[in-house]
């Protein structure tokens, strides 16, 4: 970019690999922004530009949703996807496609060709997670995740979730030995170029001829951007994935002990088995989404740097809802919910511990929820719009 150009830059997941040369190309006149405080989210670089946090809005239109009318006839909902779950559990079917797949790999010279390569994809890519990384080494991340992470806390560090599994690696280094190499680089010869369009509007199909314009036009999902090997990546779904899934899974069960009206919308959640009792579909609107806050009487909400301060929360607010947010020891931090909100004012807060008790007393309580809600909607009108955002850019561009 050029010298003069000033780059703002708006940081919303980190994962282990983000700081690989991470602080290469920022100018001092630059701009980072982070979805929250820069530390807690993993962004603890030194940088020579202005480092803040900068938040999601909503706009009038939310703002103006009526929710009168619609009856609440639901006692908890959740709206959030979630990346697809690793199946650790082993089984034999599996058990031989790695042992066959291993066969091949080992085939001297055309093991490691591309063409075997796409070949073992189309054939195991389904079957065998995160990139055909062992079993045995995706056990040894699960379970360091699994005794190190606390669900509904709010206090992921996902580097030392990525240090405790790269040093267990060092130590264990026979059981990575065998993992594949990475995916080739994307090819953009003439035919690829002539191919594009019509991969694009052959996107999420899944037919026969669907997978080969895209694999032709280098649009595959075989095609990975970067060289990370398959280590890093299982290790970035461990470290930043697999918590959310934890979290998520904790959540659904404790809710689901309180009562059985419960509905789940997002991408993602039909994939998983504590999930699907309660799935309901993905939403496409911004109405729909805005319905489902109103008639929920309990909008449930997490996050696993304790950072509640997101689009889930500011959009239920918006519009009146109830928002139901565990205690982090970040809640003070920039993008905590103490910073713009009280709970038993303006939301319910929660523990692991507490859960059943603090649900079942807010659901009980009519008019605590719905005083709560229009007072947390004053607090969005007055703080969290997207207006008020531009001006916090415009602020601080002129800085």
């Amino acid at each position: 970019m050029p010298p003069h150009i000033r780059h703002i830059a708006w940081f919303q997941d980190v994962f282990p690999e983000t700081l690989e040369g991470f602080t290469e190309g920022f100018h001092d006149s630059d701009i980072l922004y982070a979805l929250g405080d820069p530390g807690v989210l993993g962004l603890n670089v030194q940088l020579p530009c202005y480092v803040g946090a900068l938040f999601t809005g909503v706009d009038q239109t939310t703002l103006d949703f009526e929710c009168q009318g619609i009856a609440q006839d639901l006692d908890f909902s959740l709206c959030g996807g979630l990346p697809p779950p690793v199946k650790l559990k082993r089984t034999f079917i599996k058990d031989i496609l790695w042992v066959f797949d291993l066969m091949i790999r080992r085939t001297p010279f055309l093991g490691r060709s591309r063409s075997i390569w796409l070949i073992r994809k189309l054939l195991f890519g389904r079957r065998l997670p995160v990139n055909h990384v062992p079993y045995s080494a995706l056990l040894v991340m699960a379970n360091i995740v699994e005794n190190f992470y606390r669900p509904l806390r709010g206090e992921l560090d996902i580097h030392e979730l990525a240090g405790a599994m790269r040093r267990q690696i060092e130590l264990l280094g026979d059981l990575f030995d065998e993992i594949p190499m990475s995916s080739p680089s994307r090819h953009h010869g003439k035919l690829s170029q002539l191919l594009k369009p019509y991969a694009k509007q052959m996107s999420g199909r899944r037919d026969l001829l669907s997978q080969l314009v895209r694999l032709l036009a280098g649009e595959s999902a075989y095609f990975r951007q970067g060289s990370d090997s398959a280590t890093t990546r299982a290790i970035s779904y461990f470290s930043q994935s697999h918590p959310r899934v934890m979290d998520r899974r904790m959540l659904v069960e404790a809710a689901s002990r309180v009562s059985e009206s419960l509905e789940l919308y997002g991408p993602g959640l039909s994939e998983h088995e504590f999930a699907r009792p309660y799935f309901k579909g993905v939403i496409d609107t911004q109405d729909e989404l805005l319905k489902v806050y109103c008639r929920a009487k309990i909008n449930l909400s997490n996050n696993t740097h304790g950072l509640g301060l997101h689009s889930r929360t500011f959009e239920c607010m918006a519009v009146g809802g109830f928002i139901f947010m565990h205690e982090s020891p970040h809640d003070s931090k920039a993008g905590g919910m103490l910073t713009s909100f009280e709970p038993s004012v303006h939301y319910g807060s929660y523990t692991p511990e507490n859960f059943a008790e603090e649900a079942t007393r807010w659901l009980k309580d009519d008019n605590g929820r719905m005083q709560a809600g229009m007072r947390a909607k004053s607090v969005i009108r007055e703080r969290h719009c997207w207006h008020h955002r531009a001006q916090q850019i415009i602020d601080d561009l002129n800085r």
